[in-house]
C-alpha cells in the first residue's frame, strides 16, 4: 500500500482526507440530528446535511479503495476533490462572514474553514508531488 502511493508521506496525504470524509459522511448520515444541533442550522437543513453526508461517504469509500489498491490513474478524482475543497473553502469563509452567521441560534464555527483548508492543502500536495503516480 505504501509503495503504490509512493511512500508513507503520500499514503498519509491520502489517508487523512479519507478519514475526514468517512467521519463527516457518518456524522451527516447517522448522527444527523446531533450534527444539525452542533452546527445550529435548524431541522429544515436535514435533507441537505444528508446529501452532503452521502457525498462525503462516497468520497471516503473511493479514497479507501485507492489506498487499498493504488492511486495510479486516479488524477480525475483528486482534481475534482481539489476543486471541490477550494470552492468549499471560499463558500465557508463567505458564509461565516455573512448575515446568516449573525442569526440567533446559528453556530458559525470555523470548523468548515479548517476542514476545507486542510482538504485543499492535502489535495494540492497530492496533485503536485504525486503527479508521476496519479497520472499513470
Amino acid at each position: 500500500m505504501f509503495q503504490a502511493a509512493g511512500g508513507a508521506l503520500n499514503f498519509t496525504a491520502i489517508l487523512i482526507p479519507t478519514l475526514m470524509a468517512l467521519y463527516y459522511g457518518f456524522r451527516c448520515l447517522v448522527q444527523t440530528d446531533k450534527a444539525i444541533a452542533q452546527w445550529g442550522i435548524g431541522p429544515a437543513a436535514e435533507q441537505m446535511v444528508k446529501v452532503t453526508g452521502a457525498y462525503a461517504l462516497a468520497q471516503g469509500i473511493m479514497y479507501a479503495v485507492i489506498l487499498l489498491t493504488s492511486p495510479a490513474g486516479a488524477w480525475e478524482l483528486f482534481a475534482f476533490s481539489t476543486i471541490w475543497s477550494a470552492v468549499f473553502l471560499y463558500i465557508s469563509i463567505q458564509t461565516n462572514n455573512s448575515e446568516w452567521s449573525k442569526i440567533e441560534g446559528v453556530n458559525a464555527s470555523n470548523e468548515p474553514i479548517i476542514v476545507s483548508a486542510v482538504m485543499l492543502a492535502l489535495h494540492i500536495y497530492i496533485m503536485a508531488t504525486m503527479s508521476d503516480i496519479i497520472y499513470g
